[in-house]
């Protein structure tokens, strides 16, 4: 009797541990899931800087399984020696607090947090590396953006401050042509007349484009526009000796908004203007717009006989951020800013290129009258 309850008794523990071990497991695979769940890189150092348990995004990041790297030194799998700088283990009777550093590792901006834990009387530290590469792309655009911002603003304070001595050099010149001169002052006069009439053209071109006001459309005419951007950026156009060719049929008004129309061909021809750089030709660049009648549609059409975009690149200029300039070339916003106001007036921007050649951007836009 007593072999039969001793044997029910080892049965029962038996049952238990089993029960108890499948717990286990499952916890275990419970956390090990929440673990491999975190897309930032996490990993825990042991006083000998060894692996204690990992996830599947730092594992991946060397191309093994966190298995493979279970107790191995970390900095191997980095192609060290020995560890980081940035790897801290706490020293014995040291207080050790969770500290963050932001470091470069291969080209990759990474935050780096370090929390202390303690098991089975040992300490280990628990590090995740996150990488912050992009958020630090962002911030350096949007300090980018805020400098143009200012920079429009400033534009338009000096602008209006331009435009008062000229209001003054234009009215005194007109009364002097009034007088009885002769022709070599004439002359002069005129010239400095045309010149005022010029420089105050500018300024206002400069405070339209920089003025910031919600989206309103308006009737107006695309071939105006046009020149009137042209105005703008003329003196760099020539400056770079970059031929403007125009070819205008005359368009109906289209309702769009002007602003936001000229920082849309500002920007085009700015990228003409660069491509045009990049390439050994006499630059040229050529100003197209059509109508057609039967789908009511105007065109613009924006060519360069620049480097041209590769084929693999094309598809990728109208995503923000996307640009193929160097450093403090550009934003990588002027396409996507442009795509978004076109679509915003109700038309469509297409691109096309060819290798040596140029491109051409194609703006239609829908007459709703």
């Amino acid at each position: 009797m007593n072999n039969t309850n001793d044997q029910q008794k080892k049965e029962d523990e038996m049952q238990q541990h089993s029960l108890l071990f499948k717990q286990i497991y499952k916890s275990n695979k419970w956390w090990q899931n929440i673990i491999d769940a975190i897309t930032d890189y996490m990993f825990v150092l042991d006083q000998n800087y060894k692996i204690l348990r990992t996830n599947k995004t730092f594992s991946n990041l060397f191309g093994k399984e966190p298995a493979d790297i279970i107790m191995k030194p970390y900095f191997e799998l980095f192609g060290l020696e020995g560890p980081h700088e940035w790897c801290v283990l706490p020293k014995e009777n040291e207080t050790f607090n969770p500290r963050s550093m932001e470091r470069k590792i291969n080209d990759i901006d990474y935050l780096i947090s370090c929390f202390p834990i303690s098991y089975d009387e040992h300490v280990a530290v628990v590090y995740i590396m996150k990488d912050i590469t992009e958020n630090h792309r962002l911030k350096d655009q949007i300090y980018h953006l805020e400098k143009l911002s200012s920079l429009g603003t400033l534009a338009s304070g000096v602008a209006h401050e331009i435009n008062n001595p000229l209001t003054g050099i234009i009215g005194y010149t007109e009364m002097l042509l009034m007088k009885d001169i002769d022709d070599t002052l004439k002359k002069y006069l005129n010239n400095i007349f045309d010149a005022a009439i010029r420089c105050k053209k500018i300024t206002e071109n400069m405070l339209t484009f920089s003025r910031q006001t919600p989206a309103q459309k308006t009737p107006e005419d695309l071939n105006d526009i046009l020149d009137k951007t042209i105005e703008l950026h003329e003196y760099l156009l020539k400056n770079t000796k970059i031929e403007v060719v125009k070819d205008y049929q005359k368009l109906p008004y289209i309702d769009v908004d002007r602003q936001q129309m000229q920082q849309v061909i500002l920007n085009m021809i700015i990228n003409a203007e660069y491509a045009i750089s990049e390439s050994e030709k006499k630059g040229r660049i050529h100003l197209t717009t059509t109508y057609d009648e039967k789908s009511k549609l105007a065109e613009i059409r924006i060519s360069d006989n620049g480097t041209g975009i590769p084929h693999e690149v094309l598809a990728k200029i109208f995503d923000p951020f996307f640009t193929t300039k160097p450093v403090n070339k550009g934003t990588g916003l002027g396409l996507s800013i442009a795509h978004g106001i076109i679509a915003e007036q109700g038309g469509t921007v297409e691109v096309e290129s060819t290798m040596g050649e140029g491109t051409t951007f194609i703006i239609r836009l829908l007459n709703t009258h």
